[in-house]
């Protein structure tokens, strides 16, 4: 993984070409296909070829360096080759605990 060095994040991205599985939750079961663009110790850029809606949730199924194993999708747009670029920001178990008990 390299540093992207024009980054004025909170976190340094990095480049990381990578496959991983994830589910979208609750809604879905079934497993889906993302690949990883870059990522940090707050989120990833990926592609994928479904399109997600902000705010949804996002459970990675994968061995990937990640500090969280949810992320909720922060932007989506369409990308070329029928693919959907996504940024998703990394969310602490507890924030979802929060979350579902105001619903």
């Amino acid at each position: 993984m390299w540093p992207i060095s024009e980054n004025k994040r909170r976190h340094q991205r990095k480049i990381c070409v990578t496959p991983f599985a994830y589910r979208v939750t609750p809604i879905s079961p079934s497993i889906q296909i993302g690949i990883t663009a870059n990522i940090s110790d707050s989120g990833m850029c990926i592609y994928s070829d479904s399109s997600h809606s902000e705010g949804e949730i996002i459970e990675i199924r994968s061995p990937l360096p990640v500090p969280y194993v949810r992320a909720a999708v922060r932007w989506n747009k369409k990308d070329a080759a029928d693919l959907y670029k996504m940024g998703l920001m990394f969310i602490e178990e507890s924030v979802l605990d929060d979350h579902s008990q105001k619903s």
